[in-house]
This record gives C-alpha cells, structure tokens and sequence, in this order.
C-alpha cells in the first residue's frame, strides 16, 4: 500500500489520472486489512480507530440530505436560499457540505490512508521496523528522482505531474510536499542506526549508512527552493540528538553526548555553507524575497478567517473550500490563479469542517502530547517501540508544521506517511518490542 500510495498519489488535486488506480487497490487493501484482522490489534489501537471512525462520519454526515426547514437555517447559506428564491426553487433537501462534489472526494480520498493504518496495526513491532526501512528507500528513491528532474530541465520527462513546480519535485508534484518528505527522513534514519545498539559493529555499520543518507538528503532539500523544505529541515536535524544514542565503546564508556550535538551542528552549518556558496540554495532568496513582500497566500488568512466564522459551527462541507473561497475571495487576491486550499490546514478544517473538526483536531494534539510524554520516558531504552516511537514523533511534528503554511497530508503518499508514524507511536508491550 505504501508502495501504491507514493508512485500514484504525489498530488493534492482530485484530478490526478493515477487515483482511478490507487483509490480502487486502496479499496482493495482495506478489505484485506479488515478481512484478516483479530481483536488484539483493535484492542491495543482503540483509540486510533475511533478517531479514524470519528473522521469518516464526519465527512459522512456532511453528505446526508437534509430537509428545507433545517438546512436553510444552519450558517452561510443566505446565498444559496437567495438563489433558491429567485429561480422558483423550493422544498429541495440539500446535504450541509455545499459542494457534495468536493465532500464526495474528500471521503474517497480517505481509502488509502485508512487503509494503511488497518494493515499497519496488524503488524508486530518486527514487521513495523521494516515499513521503517521501506520510507527510508522510498525517501531515497524520491530524493534521486528530484536529482534527475533537475538534471533534466523543466522539460524533463521525469516529472509524473501535468501540473509539477518543475524544480526538486521527487515523487510529488509539489516541491514543498517533497522537501517535507525528505526532512522525515532524519529521524527515521536516527531510529534505523539506533535499531542495535547492543551490537557495536551493527550500529557502526547503521550509523555510517544514515549519516551518508542525510548527507546527501540535506542540500537536495536546500535546492528545493522551499522555504517551509528548510523549517522541516531543521526540525528534521533537531530530532537527530534525541533520537540516536551513541553505541558504547569497548571500553564501557559512553562518549558525552554533547559531542553528537556539536557534530550535528558543525557538520550541518558547513553543508548548508557549501550549499549556499555554489549557488543552489534557492529557498534562501525566497526567504529574503519574502521578507519584503508578503505572499499571497499569507494575505488571504484574514479573508479565509472571516470564511470560517460565518460558516460556524457547522462549516462550508469537508472538501469544499475551493469553490467556497471563489465565492468570499477579495477583489485585491484575484489574479490568474487558482487558490485551492488556504495553505494552513488548521484554518481550512475550521472553514468546512467547523467546531467538531477542530474538536477531532484538539484530540488529536492532546493525544500526541501523552504519547511524547510516554516516549520521553522510554526513549532511553534498547527496544525496537522506542525507536519506532520517536521516530513517528518527529515525522508527525515536522508534517504538522508543514500543514500550518501548507497541505501536505492532502496527497496521498503522506497521508499514508501520517498512519504509518501514528501507529508506529503505539506499543505494543515488552513481550512483542523487546530487542532480544
């Protein structure tokens, strides 16, 4: 499924070509996933999946007909009364979402992470640690992937999307989705190399191998262009002193750990110095360029907030806000394109899912909380969860921070990322996690 998910679904739009194959194996999948499932994992992922089952009937109830005396009164649909009116329309049940369309979309859209997560909780922590090494390779696969684009050109036939940004796009259309998914990569391969940490000669042998990968993986991420590419990034890079723990001599002592931080950050000053002097690094621009004048997307936050408090607490429809924003949007943005998510997740979830979106939402960050507080407690112990834990932590931390100035979780391959690093959060005890 994660195979399927990154080489079909590296877009956000719903027209992408490749979802009339990826939606229908995700169908497929998930039936496999519930057809062979136990009780044990439902048990130990409880929580999981009534927030994935809260999510779904979300979406669900945006789509059931409503009658006219109720729908006419929920928030922000004056227009649509207005026009009802004037063409002699009346009595029509309606669903709240109004672009069913969208909302039609946004539910389907569900089928591959959903059914990620059901094949991910049937797993034990030792096939968990393999889906580790699976995001590693693909990781690897998109970041070589961006290197032909750009060796190739705007023209490049190397770019699967119609409508790519024609720079370090890897396996997405979207530069700053790619450079997101790069930076995910440093904690993972924090956990691989500290995987067998009683094996010295293993962990030498993992360590080297990650320390090569983020070498390469780094100025990849600085040529992206992408300034949210560069915030992941360091996060990314932030997570490396938590998550990798030094293997003991054969002495017995432990070197101090503040030598890994000031080898992260002599090593990682040096490679964005290098970078920057070849001329490469184009976020930097962006970023001084930024500074001057703000972008657009930035400027429609007013305007979108607005949106959302004349839709709640209900919302405009789950899937909806393209159409919606067209109908709000300031004569001062219009311009030739099109604006089709807010480029912060949080704020388009409170235009169209409205209050109980931003509950699920508040839910979801209060879990997270506990499960870092569980993770901070355990971290320094030798067991696959541990390293798992952490390194689905940080992938999340680092994708939620994308989504605030961007909508990464909206393509399908890192919303397949996010159940992936959510389940990998779950421990499933000592018997099944203990390194033995």
């Amino acid at each position: 499924m994660l195979l399927a998910a990154f080489a079909l679904g590296g877009g956000s739009r719903p027209d992408i070509e490749s979802l009339i194959i990826l939606r229908p194996l995700a169908a497929l999948a998930l039936g496999y996933a519930i057809w062979g499932m136990t009780a044990e994992p439902l048990r130990a992922h409880r929580f999981l999946l009534i927030m994935a089952a809260a999510m779904i009937g979300l979406v669900a109830i945006h789509l059931i007909p409503m009658p006219p005396l109720l729908w006419t009164g929920l928030p922000g649909r004056g227009l649509v009364v207005a026009i009802d009116a004037a063409a002699g329309l009346h009595g029509l049940w309606r669903p709240i979402s109004l672009v069913p369309s969208g909302t039609w979309n946004a539910l389907f859209a569900m089928l591959p992470p959903v059914a990620c997560l059901l094949l991910m909780i049937r797993l034990n922590r030792r096939e968990q640690e393999a889906t580790l090494m699976l995001l590693i390779l693909l990781g690897m696969a998109s970041a070589l992937l961006g290197l032909a684009q750009i060796s190739g050109g705007p023209a490049s036939p190397l770019y699967f999307y119609a409508f790519a940004s024609k720079g370090v796009d890897g396996l997405f259309a979207n530069r700053n989705h790619h450079a997101a998914f790069l930076a995910t990569m440093f904690p993972m391969l924090a956990a691989y190399a500290s995987a067998s940490r009683r094996d010295r000669l293993d962990a030498r042998l993992r360590a080297g191998l990650a320390l090569a990968i983020g070498l390469f993986l780094v100025p990849l991420i600085l040529v992206a262009g992408s300034r949210a590419g560069i915030m992941a990034l360091a996060v990314g890079l932030l997570s490396i002193p938590f998550l990798y723990r030094l293997p003991a001599p054969a002495s017995g002592r432990r070197l101090p750990r503040r030598l890994l931080w000031g080898g992260v950050v002599v090593a990682m000053i040096a490679i964005v110095l290098v970078t920057v002097v070849m001329g490469r690094a184009l976020a930097f621009d962006r970023l001084v360029r930024g500074a001057e004048t703000e972008e657009v997307r930035f400027k429609a936050w007013g305007p979108i907030l607005r949106m959302a408090a004349e839709y709640f607490p209900i919302g405009s429809g789950i899937g909806s806000f393209r159409e919606i924003y067209r109908v709000h949007e300031p004569r001062a943005l219009l311009d030739l394109t099109a604006f089709g998510h807010a480029h912060n997740d949080p704020l388009e979830l409170l235009v169209t899912g409205g209050l109980p979106a931003v509950l699920l939402l508040v839910a979801a960050i209060a879990a997270y909380g506990v499960a870092s507080r569980r993770w901070w407690r355990a971290r320094k112990a030798i067991r696959v969860d541990a390293d798992l834990a952490g390194a689905g932590l940080w992938s999340l931390l680092i994708l939620g921070l994308a989504s605030v100035g961007d909508y990464p979780l909206r393509t399908p391959a890192l919303a397949c990322l996010f159940c992936v690093s959510v389940v990998w959060m779950v421990p499933l005890g000592p018997a099944v996690s203990r390194i033995k």
